[in-house]
């Protein structure tokens, strides 16, 4: 895994995923006092990603010329299928999406495996994992697309780069039609969170050897159990009496034994969604684990021992509420990829162009927008592009974010209130 200066696995949040091959981007900005009525708050009114020049430069004899040259047909339509040609040779790709429903794979060793349905929702921190959500649209037999890759929190750079190459490589199977989404682990999407009924995060990873654990090993866990809006999400805590407060649910897992445990002030249907989790858990096991519900000395025992239980702890709120949108177009006509504000608070689709591409900062989340006649290096751009408007605008890199053509049906709640 990535290691920061001091020693520690570096997060999504301090890190960036490798760039579209060719690219090279520095985020700068100008930023300007906004009006009055914000108070002054410094706001971003344009920014500048400098990229390799890809504009056409005279040829002056040294080399082959661009059109003599393997770049001339970049963004054809024969590299378009040379690329999906290369895409259909990954086995793990093969039959997917098919059908509607929903299918996983995670990053192993830089390769995408298959991950079991019986563990969907399962999630480990120190890995990467591509999700692909086929749906029908309606009153049509037309399938439709959304490609999401999820970064655990101390997943290593390596198996970042692998999840965004790989999922630019399903998108180029499916001829560009998916839309494509960005997710960091506790920072999900509300579309993310609509997919599974449970979020379970758990620390390590395939890398950590976290897949299995033999029989008379097992290291007991801790998991705190939280209701949100759209999901439930079971997360990993340290293995310490000092982790429990009064106003969450916990399971202890001792390998034999999974206890739920409810705080005192934990809501009904809180406790109700833990004892399921426990039972789920042991389902899994076929018969090696059972689930306790009576706390015994076993329980403090692998806790370290009783002692005090914290009061009730606010959980994170997730709102639903968009900032205001700030619209920027993108564009590379002068050689360089510029990115122009051209609305703030009242913005419209009327606003969008067909010949370039849009973003949409909506608070929470961003949207990249790729008009149809938009250049296949602002298309390929548009993921790396929205990661270094966030660095630049100095938002959380763990921003969830979206990218999808003009020519794709996309519905989204945020998008449709502030676009509409």
């Amino acid at each position: 895994a990535a290691r920061s200066a001091g020693g520690k696995s570096a997060s999504p949040a301090q890190r960036l995923p490798r760039l579209d091959p060719g690219s090279r981007f520095v985020a700068t900005a100008r930023r300007i006092p906004s009006r009055a009525s914000r108070n002054h708050r410094p706001t971003m009114s344009s920014f500048k990603l400098e990229r390799m020049s890809i504009s056409k430069k005279p040829w002056t004899g040294d080399g082959a010329s661009v059109e003599d040259s393997n770049m001339a047909m970049v963004g054809s339509d024969m590299d378009k299928d040379a690329r999906k040609a290369a895409a259909a040779g990954e086995a793990a790709w093969a039959g997917c999406g098919a059908a509607p429903g929903v299918e996983v794979w995670r990053v192993e060793k830089m390769k995408i495996v298959k991950w079991p349905k019986e563990h969907y929702g399962d999630f480990f921190a120190g890995d990467s994992y591509i999700i692909l959500k086929t749906t029908k649209q309606k009153d049509s037999d037309k399938l439709l697309w959304d490609i999401f890759f999820w970064l655990g929190e101390s997943t290593s750079q390596d198996e970042m780069g692998v999840a965004a190459y790989k999922t630019v490589e399903l998108d180029d199977l499916m001829d560009q039609a998916p839309v494509q989404h960005r997710e960091v682990m506790g920072h999900e999407s509300i579309a993310f969170t609509k997919i599974f009924k449970q979020l379970n995060y758990m620390q390590g990873g395939v890398e950590s050897g976290f897949t299995h654990v033999e029989a008379g090993t097992y290291v007991s866990k801790l998991f705190r159990v939280r209701k949100m809006k759209h999901t439930v999400k079971v997360a990993e805590v340290p293995c310490k009496c000092a982790s429990l407060n009064a106003g969450d649910c916990f399971i202890l897992d001792t390998g034999k034994t999974l206890y739920p445990w409810f705080g005192e002030s934990a809501s009904a249907f809180e406790k109700a969604k833990c004892g399921t989790s426990a039972h789920n858990m042991a389902n899994l096991r076929n018969g090696k684990s059972s689930v306790k519900v009576d706390i015994d000395a076993d329980f403090w025992a692998a806790l370290g021992g009783e002692g005090p239980i914290a009061p009730e702890t606010d959980a994170p709120v997730e709102s639903e509420e968009p900032g205001e949108g700030i619209l920027f177009k993108l564009s590379d006509a002068s050689g360089e990829l510029q990115c122009t504000e051209v609305g703030r608070g009242d913005v419209k689709k009327s606003m969008l162009s067909s010949d370039d591409v849009f973003l949409l900062d909506a608070g929470r989340e961003v949207f990249t927008w790729i008009g149809s006649k938009a250049s296949d290096a602002e298309r390929r751009n548009a993921m790396s592009t929205a990661i270094a408007y966030l660095t630049s605008a100095n938002k959380p890199i763990s921003t969830a974010i979206h990218c999808f053509s003009e020519d794709t049906p996309f519905k989204n709640d945020i998008w449709d209130k502030i676009m509409d």
